[in-house]
């Protein structure tokens, strides 16, 4: 399986009502941090090479990490000194760890039920892919934009571009968001200079779609929550219960 990178050093803002002395990724779920769901997960699809991009309160993470990282899987943290956004926080731990092939990133305040392993053959068979996105289905798209792709019965589909929320009046009609995991290939932030903050969703992505190169596979039945807002940070245990 391929290694790994979680995106883990949010300043988690609309979280701090609720939780205000730990980094979003430790909020406590079902009994154990955030972080452990995500960690156990993982190691449940076979990967063993883990890599957290830390930032807010990133002692607190690399505390965690170094005495309850799952059996078999490596686990290091790569600390940002500035907020470099999700490219340039991806580019930034991927030079440090030495990342050179193709790794899966995703939100570390977001769970989803996906199988990774899924999204990576995915990739591998999506023709002349730079990154392949896992899209989530949902019931409207008031909080999150819409990926838009290319008509087709199967999967991977080719990504066509990206629609801001609820432009589109979709109302109730079920509408595919980017899920927030993601395989890349070394080229997708091998261009961004060290130290740069950059935006993936907002500079990376549209530049693969203009070169045809974003690919998508579809989950329609797996659970998605963002844990960034208090609403769904309640919701989160029982997300977690049924699809963990």
């Amino acid at each position: 399986m391929i290694p790994v990178v979680i995106l883990a050093g949010g300043l988690g803002t609309r979280l701090r009502s609720v939780v205000a002395d730990r980094p979003k990724v430790l909020a406590p779920v079902a009994g154990q941090p955030f972080l452990g769901h995500l960690l156990r997960r993982l190691a449940a699809e076979g990967v063993h090479d883990v890599v957290l991009s830390t930032g807010y309160l990133g002692e607190q993470i690399a505390a965690f990490v170094e005495t309850h990282a799952p059996e078999d899987v490596r686990v290091r943290c790569v600390q940002e000194t500035t907020p470099l956004g999700t490219g340039g926080a991806l580019a930034h731990a991927a030079r440090h760890a030495g990342l050179d092939t193709p790794f899966v990133a995703m939100n570390g305040d977001t769970f989803f039920g996906g199988a990774v392993i899924t999204l990576v053959e995915a990739h591998r068979n999506a023709p002349g892919a730079e990154a392949t996105l896992a899209l989530a289905r949902v019931t409207h798209a008031d909080r999150y934009g819409r990926v838009l792709f290319a008509a087709s019965p199967d999967d991977p589909v080719r990504v066509t571009g990206f629609a801001e929320k609820d432009t589109a009046g979709t109302g109730e009609k079920p509408v595919w968001i980017n899920a927030g995991v993601y395989v890349l290939a070394p080229s997708v932030l091998g261009s961004i200079p060290p130290n740069e903050k950059v935006s993936l969703e907002r500079v990376v992505f549209p530049e693969l779609v203009a070169r045809g190169t974003l690919w998508a596979r579809r989950f329609p039945d797996a659970p998605f929550l963002d844990i960034g807002t208090p609403e769904d940070y309640a919701r989160a245990a029982e997300a977690i219960g049924h699809g963990g």
